[in-house]
């Protein structure tokens, strides 16, 4: 089956197609312009060009997967309108999935960082193991991304291997509570409760562990370095090349967009079995900037 790829969540617009077969995929063309502000006027000439190249038509398409982001609302809607656009009027089945999925296949084994640029100084990141997301997609300062991947890992069993020292640091700070109350009145007793506060801050913070750089107490991670060094092994996406100093990993330069060929096999069980269409629904990581005015204001004095 052909298979039509569309991406317009980065600065790049690409258009692929791709041969589905009952046991693997076949690049069969691929067209890219990197340019953020000419999605609109770019994605259908390389959906044209892409089409020449092969020699078919667009009857000639089995399905088509779009790249869902996430990205900038300008950028991918063009995607996302183009895909379901075409899917109606073909009535072929359109599939979506995650951008930096795509980026993540793609960047092949080991600890991977994915990361494009969100603009505002902002990236858009995910974390791979061996192709597979491990944390995001999520928005964060490139400063902040490598917090963000330790707070992530931290054991979800912490709490119940620190259960003893968090009721013994309660236990304490009621007693301190109780004590000044009785002897000194209200007063005292709040002037005690911050005693009793760094008292339990104390005990926790005793039965602080750390395990290759993640709290496993349940705290709130102290992360000195920006950089995602010892985190991952590498990193992928024109994000990462532009914060490259932040991020202090070596980087796939060769591998800065989603390709077509990544995005269909991410889509290859469902088009194989000949899913119904999925909803497309953009991965918009932001809030949008225009809200809806409270109320009227009055013209009238």
């Amino acid at each position: 089956m052909l298979v039509l790829a569309l991406d317009t969540a980065t600065p790049a617009s690409t258009a692929a197609l791709v041969e589905v077969t009952a046991d693997g995929l076949v690049g069969v063309a691929e067209r890219r312009t990197v340019d953020p502000r000419a999605h609109g006027e770019k994605l259908a000439p390389e959906i044209e060009g892409a089409l020449a190249e092969a020699g078919v038509r667009p009857g000639d398409l089995g399905a088509i997967v779009a790249g869902l982001g996430p990205g900038p609302y300008t950028g991918l809607r063009v995607g996302l309108a183009t895909a379901a656009s075409m899917g109606q009027a073909l009535g072929i089945p359109t599939y979506g999935v995650c951008s930096l999925d795509g980026l993540g296949r793609a960047a092949g084994p080991g600890r991977v960082l994915i990361a494009t640029d969100a603009r505002r100084r902002e990236v858009y990141f995910a974390t791979y193991l061996d192709g597979v997301r491990v944390l995001g997609p999520d928005v964060a300062r490139p400063a902040d991304v490598a917090a963000g991947i330790v707070r992530a890992g931290t054991a979800t069993t912490s709490r119940a291997r620190n259960r003893r020292a968090t009721e013994a640091a309660a236990l304490a700070e009621s007693e301190i509570l109780e004590a000044a109350t009785a002897l000194a009145g209200a007063d005292a007793a709040r002037v005690a409760a911050a005693l009793a506060r760094a008292e339990a801050d104390n005990l926790i913070g005793q039965a602080t562990a750390r395990d290759d750089g993640v709290d496993v107490t349940g705290r709130e991670p102290v992360v000195r370095e920006s950089n995602v060094h010892g985190l991952v092994d590498r990193a992928a996406g024109e994000g990462v090349l532009k914060y490259g100093e932040i991020f202090g990993v070596p980087v796939e330069e060769h591998l800065l967009y989603p390709p077509g060929a990544a995005l269909v096999a991410l889509a290859a069980d469902r088009i194989r079995a000949a899913a119904p269409s999925d909803l497309l629904t953009p991965l918009y990581l932001r809030r949008p900037d225009a809200v809806e005015p409270a109320g009227r204001k009055p013209v009238l004095t």
